[in-house]
């Protein structure tokens, strides 16, 4: 009888054994819309963990990884980094709300001359980032940080529309291109395309983020 007993308890640890695990938790099942095995889901997932990014609560909770990043975003990625510090100055903007989630990083931001409005009183907080203009405030905030950064000239050269970058942005797209930081597109008979111009998406904005704060020890 005991033998019967001890035979039926082996079986069943051998069978719970083989019993498949439930997969790991991961950030990126927080949300509906991002998939865990993307492109971009190692640059999400560091972004999430250090609290850089989060995402949207209306019906469902959504990352929107396609969705262009927008200047108020940016200056709140960057402000977070810096341990959201708050400065005295008076806010110049009359597009930014005073309670506006994003005030106090727009305060900041400008403050520190990273970012700039279109115009003295207009920041256009919503407006989408192009690539260049990512590249330009990344570039000024690792300039901030170190205090100087490496230089890089010609190495946006092998780009076809090298030449459509914009004047003010030129030394900074060849350091995050010289740095790895921000690589183009490789289509049409080999040729390279940094598109300056475009927009970019959230997603793509984690993982420029992600290589940025490895390049520059900003996180681990």
């Amino acid at each position: 009888m005991y033998r019967r007993i001890w035979a039926a308890l082996l079986s069943l640890a051998l069978a719970l054994g083989t019993m498949p695990c439930a997969r790991a938790a991961d950030l990126l099942d927080e949300y509906d819309d991002l998939i865990r095995d993307s492109w971009y889901a190692q640059g999400v997932r560091y972004c999430l963990r250090h609290g850089l990014m989060n995402g949207y609560r209306n019906y469902g909770t959504h990352f929107y990884p396609d969705w262009r990043i927008t200047r108020a975003q940016l200056a709140t990625i960057l402000w977070r980094m810096e341990e959201q510090p708050t400065i005295g100055l008076m806010m110049q903007y009359t597009d930014v709300a005073e309670g506006a989630w994003y005030a106090e990083a727009i305060r900041w931001a400008t403050g520190m001359g990273l970012m700039s409005g279109y115009t003295a009183l207009i920041f256009a907080p919503e407006e989408p980032l192009t690539r260049e203009q990512l590249a330009t405030v990344l570039w000024r905030y690792a300039r901030y940080r170190n205090g100087t950064v490496a230089s890089f000239p010609g190495a946006c050269a092998v780009y076809e529309d090298a030449d459509q970058i914009g004047s003010y942005a030129v030394e900074a797209m060849e350091w995050v291109s010289g740095m790895g930081i921000l690589s183009g597109e490789r289509w049409q008979q080999g040729k390279q395309w940094l598109r300056p111009q475009n927009g970019t998406t959230r997603a793509a904005a984690a993982t420029i983020l992600m290589r940025f704060c490895l390049d520059m020890g900003v996180y681990d």
